[in-house]
């Protein structure tokens, strides 16, 4: 292969760094992760909701439009 030797080198590199990981002293509990809380701002959540519906909202509406005109259409109702 033409990186034949890079390609050891990698294999070789994740073995040792797999091998620190599992010989370090670990004592049972779940490695800390945080929460979607503990990275957020105040007004994160309320822009989130907002942004949401801004998104959601307007393409739901649209939906139901074509939903409902095609309706009108099949049935005659105009």
């Amino acid at each position: 292969m033409l990186f034949q030797g890079r390609l050891d080198r990698a294999v070789k590199f994740q073995e040792e760094k797999n091998r620190h990981l599992h010989e370090s002293e670990y004592d049972g509990k779940k490695l800390y992760d945080p929460e979607i809380a503990d990275e957020m701002e105040k007004g994160d959540m309320l822009a989130l909701i907002l942004s949401g519906c801004l998104t959601i909202l307007p393409v739901c509406a649209l939906v139901l439009f074509v939903i409902v005109a095609a309706g009108m259409l099949f049935f005659h109702i105009w």
